[in-house]
């Protein structure tokens, strides 16, 4: 009896000790193929062509290993690629003064995208996980769209599109399943060669894209506005005096709402009459706030306010008591700001420019009208220091060659850069 009794108790052991070690196993597995294909953002500090194609083929061989695991993999896998990625989301609530919500933003945003794997790999076949796989790209979880996979391919030989990553898991799938499947994937990568890089395409005239590095806390601090004002004109006194037509400042380099400002207003139109000035800062209008950007030329002054919005940055994308809810708990019952109806264009020297503001930069709203030029402003000083500014520069990469845009691109906080096709 005693013997039964303790044979029991021993599979009992057994069992829950081979369930953890089960579940332990997903998680290391999950977090070793997540690695894998996070690799890219990370080697992309180095600004190394060699460590571009390393993070590629890395990627390449997380998806290989990926499609043929149990969907509980796919779903720790999904978990932390959200938190790899996107950790950096969470830095911002230090300044609103939530800080030690920090750790639960990051496992949440762990969780949205494990549940979005997790759905992905529910299905045992390969190719069906494959179409969801590249479904993800162009699923917006929140509206926030910077997960892609086809980020892989920026900066190689390989044509950053959904074409690449087809080609690639359609050649991963025939690896497993026939003897030469190998070739056949290096035979469709190779039909994926960008082959024709396009000359740069850049403004026919003088351009001063400036930088500079303003921290957060400091930004909208009332103490630091005289001497950040002070900057500013500086700034555009050197780009005048370096002969320039054309001085881009970054997202709110005037950090208040311009057009309440009458002198600096008034003196920004007279200084625009030897150089155009574009700079970010606060619109107002209708009891309403934008996020925008101040064209001053030829002592006129035009604004073009955002058009997409950060999701729970600038506008909390949920239904409005649910919203209503989270602006009054993290931003003191403040609405959400308020969005442009359409993508706003200009013209220097009878060329087009395409304006973006920061994430909107991101999205193929704006560039629906296959721009040839875009100018973007950016204050990445909310998330500094991190990744976030390589993962945005590799997805400028991705729309700059997609729509075969020149971007000129100003920020704060991080580098300031043109970027070609």
């Amino acid at each position: 009896m005693k013997s039964e009794y303790f044979l029991l108790a021993w599979m009992s052991f057994s069992k829950k000790n081979s369930s953890s070690y089960s579940t332990l196993n997903f998680i290391i597995n999950g977090f070793a193929i997540a690695t894998l294909l996070s690799f890219f953002i990370f080697l992309s500090i180095f600004e190394i062509v060699i460590l571009n194609y390393i993070g590629c083929f890395l990627a390449i061989f997380g998806l290989y290993l990926l499609l043929n695991l149990d969907k509980k993999t796919w779903f720790w896998t999904g978990f932390f690629v959200g938190i790899l990625w996107f950790y950096w989301i969470s830095f911002s609530l230090v300044y609103y003064g939530f800080w030690y919500l920090i750790p639960l933003e990051i496992i949440t945003i762990g969780l949205v995208y494990g549940l979005l794997f997790l759905i992905a790999g529910y299905f045992k076949s390969q190719i069906l996980r494959a179409i969801l796989l590249v479904a993800l790209d162009y699923f917006y979880p929140f509206n926030f769209n910077w997960f892609n996979l086809e980020l892989i391919f920026v900066g190689t030989i390989f044509k950053p599109s959904i074409w690449s990553l087809g080609a690639v898991l359609a050649g991963l799938i025939l690896s497993k399943k026939f003897k030469f499947g190998f070739v056949i994937l290096a035979i469709l990568m190779l039909l994926n060669l960008n082959l024709k890089p396009s000359q740069p395409n850049l403004l026919p005239f003088s351009v001063e894209l400036t930088n500079t590095q303003i921290d957060q806390n400091k930004k909208w601090d009332k103490k630091y506005t005289s001497d950040i004002i002070e900057m500013n004109i500086g700034l555009i006194h050197n780009a005048i005096n370096n002969g320039a037509k054309f001085v881009i400042l970054p997202e709110t380099a005037f950090p208040l709402f311009l057009e309440r400002q009458s002198e600096l207003f008034a003196y920004l139109k007279e200084l625009s009459k030897d150089i155009t000035i574009l700079t970010g800062s606060l619109g107002y209008e209708n009891k309403t706030t934008y996020n925008s950007a101040f064209l001053f030329q030829n002592g006129n002054v035009k604004r073009f306010d955002k058009v997409v919005l950060v999701p729970f940055g600038e506008e909390v994308p949920l239904p409005k008591f649910m919203a209503d809810f989270i602006n009054k708990i993290f931003f003191g019952g403040s609405s959400d700001f308020s969005s442009a109806k359409s993508v706003s264009q200009y013209e220097i020297d009878g060329i087009k420019i395409t304006n973006a503001i920061c994430y909107e930069a991101s999205r193929d709203e704006i560039y629906a009208s296959k721009p040839k030029f875009v100018v973007a402003i950016t204050n990445n000083a909310w998330f500094m220091p991190s990744t976030e500014p390589v993962l945005q520069k590799l997805l400028l990469k991705y729309y700059a060659f997609k729509y075969q845009t020149t971007i000129y691109h100003s920020v704060n906080g991080s580098k300031s850069e043109i970027i070609t096709p």
